[in-house]
């Protein structure tokens, strides 16, 4: 039976980091907005999960849990079935978070004011990590052409042939441009990579948001051809709807490093398991695939409802290609406005909070992102008061 993705619950959203009003007023300078500027969605999650964790609660027992045989197996199927990535499910490490496993695994192998490349504008999140562990960020800025945007690979090798530099963080499919990286361009990064001695860590959390015909080819395929020099991090909460119920794996077939990471990871004590958690990742695992397909069928046609719009409503605003995740990197910079009086129109006069896009680093300035995961009719409201506001320029 299909899900209803149109259904939008009225219910109390303040804790919600979207919707929390301290954040909107801090940041947008309103709450009277349309929240689109976390990435997250607005959609109930799959029945299954809602019945597998009222099944656990009603158990009433909560003690101490470990990682179930199944639990790891089944995120080691899906992967391999869907993407023939292969993992050890034996040798998977959990985190609570995909940005506690980016901060441990940079602090475990670089030492501070070593180079970890990042590729702008992407997740602003990379940066002040790498900032706050006294690491050096080496910008190797996308280049923007007709749309989309490509790596700069001679920049790229360039930073990679640095001594210094020790990894590089791939995001894969890019947040917020949307990219979702091709076989040839992994291929090239992931042979520079080697010939320099480079960590790749791979942060893969949107590689099941995908648009056909594109299609997500996780780098530990891709690596394998080289050497082991490579890292990956997820979560099933951006797919399934459910990143408040924390958790993210680690996965690398570098024996070495997945040794250093589990004693890291236990000296810190952070290998402790959320009973709900381990059963909600089991549980979208096993019996997700078919909401999941659903779900990435109701993005498109935000996306293109979108597209269409801005082409008959709004064509002085630019949507990049998007294929991949559910963000949308939009183009404001034919309205000719600088970024204080950019980021004050949206919130202020179109009353729409999407992320600004000078956030994001080199080659953000004049963008905005903008999630798309939520019903059809709040995106038509955004898209509305948007174009209205364009109007009264």
């Amino acid at each position: 039976m299909a899900h209803n993705f149109d259904e939008y619950l009225i219910t109390e959203r303040e804790n919600f980091v979207q919707y929390n009003p301290v954040f909107l007023k801090s940041l947008f300078g309103s709450t009277n907005v349309l929240p689109f500027w976390v990435a997250d969605t607005d959609f109930k999650a799959l029945p299954k999960l809602i019945e597998k964790l009222v099944k656990r609660a009603e158990l009433g027992l909560f003690g101490y849990e470990t990682k179930s045989t199944a639990l790891k197996q089944a995120i080691s199927r899906w992967y391999k079935s869907r993407y023939d990535i292969q993992i050890n499910s034996r040798k998977l490490l959990f985190m609570p978070t995909v940005n506690a496993g980016i901060a441990a695994i940079i602090d475990e192998f670089s030492k501070p004011g070593d180079g970890v490349i990042i590729q702008p504008p992407v997740y602003q999140a990379f940066k002040s990590i790498i900032d706050g562990l006294g690491r050096e960020a080496i910008n190797n800025p996308l280049l923007l052409n007709e749309n989309s945007y490509q790596i700069d690979f001679d920049d790229f090798r360039l930073k990679a042939e640095n001594p210094s530099t020790k990894i590089v963080i791939l995001c894969s499919p890019h947040n917020p441009v949307g990219r979702v990286w091709k076989e040839d361009e992994l291929l090239k990064l992931g042979q520079i990579c080697a010939e320099n001695d480079v960590l790749i860590l791979a942060d893969e959390i949107h590689g099941d948001i995908v648009y056909q015909p594109n299609k997500y080819i996780g780098m530990l395929t891709i690596q394998k051809q080289f050497n082991d020099n490579i890292i990956m991090v997820s979560s099933a909460g951006k797919t399934f709807a459910m990143p408040g119920l924390i958790d993210s794996f680690i996965t690398t077939p570098n024996m070495g490093y997945q040794q250093a990471l589990k004693n890291r990871i236990g000296k810190f004590h952070l290998d402790k398991s959320n009973a709900f958690a381990n059963t909600a990742w089991q549980t979208v695992y096993e019996y997700g695939g078919d909401w999941l397909a659903e779900m990435s069928n109701y993005l498109r046609g935000n996306i293109e409802y979108i597209t269409n719009f801005l082409n008959d409503e709004l064509p002085q605003i630019n949507l990049t290609t998007a294929e991949g995740t559910y963000q949308l990197w939009l183009d404001f910079r034919n309205l000719g406005m600088t970024t204080v009086k950019l980021n004050q129109f949206l919130s202020l006069e179109a009353k729409i909070a999407l992320n600004q896009g000078h956030t994001y680093g080199i080659g953000g300035e004049g963008f905005a992102r903008m999630s798309i995961a939520s019903p059809r009719f709040r995106i038509e409201n955004a898209m509305e008061q948007l174009g209205e506001a364009v109007k009264r320029l």
